[in-house]
């Protein structure tokens, strides 16, 4: 019984220890590859590198969530309407946490953003084939957009 008991424990460690070394490889590749833009600053990184946090200009804060299994992303937008250069950078961000092509990224994102718009709770979400999203946007006190990538 002993000897049942601390195989199950190895067992365990070894598991606990290869899905943690796959999670770590996967977030690498991401904040890898978030290093490789040339607009962004990273300006905050946990020990564990489970959480880091970039800058892109004045309006834009991009997050990469390690913690949970597959890599989040959280893209927020601080004033009215997100420009161009936002929709651009979730769709690059997008394709590194999905199976989804860059436009359809920007596509759901800016559905997601709309639908935050006209509801009043102001919080929306949208799911499709290998991507959910989540966002909040607002239009009052100067307004804000924040949007989550999550692989499904």
């Amino acid at each position: 019984m002993k000897i049942e008991f601390r195989t199950k424990i190895y067992l365990g460690v070894a598991l606990l220890m290869f899905s943690t070394a796959v999670l770590a490889e996967s977030c690498e590749t991401i904040l890898a590859a978030l290093k490789e833009e040339r607009h962004l600053t990273q300006i905050k990184q946990a020990v564990d590198k489970q959480n880091t946090e970039y800058r892109d200009g004045p309006n834009i804060t991009l997050s990469v969530n390690c913690a949970l299994g597959k890599p989040n992303v959280y893209v927020l937008w601080d004033g009215p309407n997100p420009d161009q250069q936002f929709y651009e950078l979730l769709g690059r961000v997008g394709v590194l946490v999905s199976s989804r092509s860059a436009a359809d990224v920007v596509k759901f994102s800016k559905q997601c953003r709309q639908q935050a718009i006209e509801d009043s709770g102001e919080i929306a979400t949208v799911e499709d084939k290998g991507l959910a999203i989540e966002c909040q946007a607002f239009a009052r006190e100067g307004g804000g957009t924040s949007i989550s990538l999550f692989a499904e």
